[in-house]
């Protein structure tokens, strides 16, 4: 399959949205979102009664719609899917979204009806995605199939692969939360057709996909899978949450997707073999993607601590040699330079405590200067009464931490994160100062794990795919 197989489905010529309607529901909503996006005039609602919606004509039959029109989202009840397909081809579309429920996930009945449609669909040469599903999103074009925030329009270099319609939703709410945005996001559904292949396949060639981010209860075709991941890994990090470890979240995959999810340690193999990377949760899966999408493969797995919590740097510290990084001695030339202003309190060494010496900008510098440091992780803390009289007396963030996003370009090729820790004003006004490239966590040990994820994927792809 090629790649422009699915265009259609992110930049479609024209969209007919069959089921729009008067009452609450996806499909009310949908046409407000994407006349609000500047799709009026590429957007053509259908409904048997006919009419206006939304000060938009409303046609009565697909076969109704105006040229172009690509692309067809079903919002419709499950049992005229099949008959709807019909028109859909007979009008000559050729892409569809089934956001429709009730198939393959509800049992005997319902598989029989997916297959109806399928056939449907095959018979016309119609590419499918879902059922049992809320569609796409392009962010670039402004194009979506579900109602999301104004904030997750944010043109981003990470996309989505979601087989849970509601899961993927939820994250495009989520990631604008952490400063996270998404180029696209495809949520699969029952998969009757389009699958998580077809879709890695079509972000790998995707100009404006650097990282993707992975759902998946189960695979369509483990075998494919396998040969899939290995191709995409060797060019871009594939970020994978799988749920139904246990026997309990297996079985309710069946009933959430119509999915065999199969057993986990095969996956676990498959991931592990083919460089795509597994988070073991939801907040595990964000964090990571933080830190692939914005920063760069580090050269070696030597890290550098900076902190302003002596307790902070050893569980940072833990947390980075179990993960099989290094924490190394400082090298003899950035020692002297902190040393020439340090006062004797101060042990200069990694991880390097500055406690309330002001010297974190300066730390920070000569960590970021030194060619012996491949990562650095500066964590930030302080008492957050002290800090809202200084900043109400005119002292920024920076005046203690420095101009992060500077001292962040002194040295691009190398990995930068920030752990900010304390109260939520704190941390906003932290990530106020570090910007959209430099990535701040609320706590030490999840940003030391992601640096541990982004450098065993660089020794994986160097040597089995690109370089960095």
């Amino acid at each position: 399959m090629h790649e422009d197989d699915l265009g259609p489905f992110f930049e479609p010529s024209g969209v007919a949205l069959v089921g729009a309607r008067r009452s609450p529901g996806f499909g009310y909503g949908i046409p407000i979102v994407l006349k609000r996006q500047g799709w009026e005039d590429r957007l053509r609602l259908v409904n048997p009664a006919g009419g206006e919606l939304h000060s938009m004509p409303v046609y009565e039959r697909i076969a109704d719609v105006p040229d172009p029109t690509d692309l067809a989202v079903l919002i419709v009840p499950a049992r005229t899917v099949p008959g709807v397909l019909e028109e859909i081809g007979a009008r000559g579309i050729r892409h569809a979204i089934i956001e429709t429920a009730g198939f393959a996930e509800v049992g005997d009945a319902g598989r029989a009806l997916q297959g109806q449609a399928a056939e449907v669909a095959r018979k016309h040469g119609i590419r499918v995605i879902g059922p049992n599903c809320v569609g796409v999103v392009n962010t670039a074009t402004g194009f979506t199939t579900v109602e999301i925030v104004e904030d997750s329009f944010t043109p981003g270099s990470t996309s989505i692969i979601a087989q849970s319609g509601v899961f993927g939703n939820v994250l495009l709410d989520l990631l604008p939360e952490y400063r996270l945005y998404i180029s696209k996001a495809a949520t699969l559904g029952n998969r009757m057709d389009v699958n998580e292949c077809d879709l890695l396949d079509y972000f790998l060639r995707d100009t404006e996909t650097r990282v993707i981010m992975m759902y998946l209860e189960g695979a369509a075709d483990g075998k494919l899978l396998r040969s899939t991941l290995s191709r995409v890994a060797r060019v871009k990090p594939v970020l994978v949450l799988k749920s139904g470890r246990t026997s309990a979240g297996r079985a309710a995959t069946a009933s959430h997707t119509g999915s065999l999810s199969g057993e986990d340690d095969l996956y676990s193999a498959i991931f592990s073999q083919t460089g795509a990377i597994r988070a073991g949760n939801l907040e595990e899966l964000v964090e990571m993607a933080r830190v692939f999408s914005s920063q760069p493969l580090p050269r070696g797995n030597r890290l550098g601590i900076v902190t302003s919590s002596g307790s902070l740097g050893v569980m940072a510290t833990d947390a980075a040699v179990a993960s099989g990084l290094q924490v190394t001695p400082l090298p003899e030339a950035t020692v002297r330079k902190i040393k020439d202003q340090a006062p004797e309190w101060m042990n200069v060494k990694n991880p390097l405590d500055v406690g309330p010496s002001n010297l974190f900008p300066k730390a920070l510098t000569a960590m970021m200067e030194d060619p012996e440091i491949d990562m650095v992780l500066a964590i930030n803390i302080f008492p957050f009464a002290v800090f809202r009289e200084l900043k109400r007396r005119g002292y920024p963030a920076s005046v203690w931490f420095g101009d992060i996003p500077s001292i962040r370009d002194i040295a691009p090729g190398k990995p930068l994160v920030v752990s900010a820790v304390g109260n939520s004003e704190f941390v906003a006004d932290m990530r106020e100062l570090c910007g959209a490239g430099v990535p701040v966590f609320v706590a030490p040990e999840p940003a030391a794990s992601a640096l541990a994820a982004l450098y065993d994927y660089g020794v994986w792809r160097a040597a089995h795919g690109e370089a960095g």
